[in-house]
């Protein structure tokens, strides 16, 4: 199941990084840099702070958390299903495929978001190599499931409000405490996969919503002023 998830990932990300942005003559590789930037911003700063203070924390208590949560004894395996489905990025993909044919300004930031969320956890799974929990593979570090979630919420909460949002990041802690349960990561892992998540998933709006201002001329004499919203895909 894993491998089919992976295939499907990598095909879309094939087919995204194909495709050229129409605004301004940017491509991806354009947009792929501003977001990087973008992420780094106050609050993404923020996020990374926090997120990476809970990891370190989460660090101490990895092995009582194991213990508490392997087996399922706090979720069951049927419950569990729902959120390793969630996480596994074909619900975020196919969500956000249908923002971006409705909503385009909002959905192609979210994929954005995710896809090089997704970069960096794998490139992180590799570069860590820590042991699975149930010592199946050496990629547990951050949880890629958790990203996935937690990207998607993030960007659902810029969309459209922490109304829509709420739901998603519910679903990302859902997420993340049945990747516990399936005992197929540590506690710090879905921590860092959650920081991963939120960092990326909200960052590739910014640069996609520029306000510029707006100035009224009559006969020379300025007759008023506003904002324009630039929206840049």
């Amino acid at each position: 199941m894993r491998l089919k998830h992976k295939k499907f990932f990598f095909i879309f990300f094939a087919l995204f990084f194909n495709f050229r942005c129409l605004a301004k003559d940017l491509t991806v590789w354009d947009h792929s840099k501003s977001t990087i930037s973008d992420s780094f911003d106050r609050t993404g700063l923020w996020i990374l702070g926090v997120g990476s203070a809970l990891t370190l924390v989460a660090f101490h208590f990895d092995q009582q958390t194991h213990d508490n949560w392997k087996d399922h004894q706090q979720i069951s395996a049927g419950l569990s299903q729902y959120g390793d489905y969630w996480g596994s990025g074909v619900p975020e993909v196919l969500i956000l495929a249908g923002q971006t044919y409705f909503d385009r300004e909002n959905g192609i930031p979210g994929l954005e978001g995710l896809i090089l969320g997704g970069i960096v956890t794998h490139a992180a799974k590799i570069a860590i190599g820590r042991e699975r929990p149930d010592s199946s593979t050496k990629t547990a570090m951050p949880s890629g499931h958790t990203q996935a979630a937690f990207s998607i919420a993030a960007s659902m909460t810029e969309s459209y409000g922490w109304k829509v949002g709420l739901p998603f990041w519910c679903m990302g802690a859902f997420t993340g405490m049945t990747r516990l349960a399936d005992n197929a990561h540590w506690l710090s892992d879905v921590m860092a996969g959650a920081t991963i998540g939120a960092l990326f998933g909200r960052a590739g709006y910014r640069h996609h919503r520029q306000f510029q201002p707006l100035v009224f001329l009559n006969r020379g004499q300025v007759e008023g002023a506003g904002l324009t919203l630039n929206m840049e895909w």
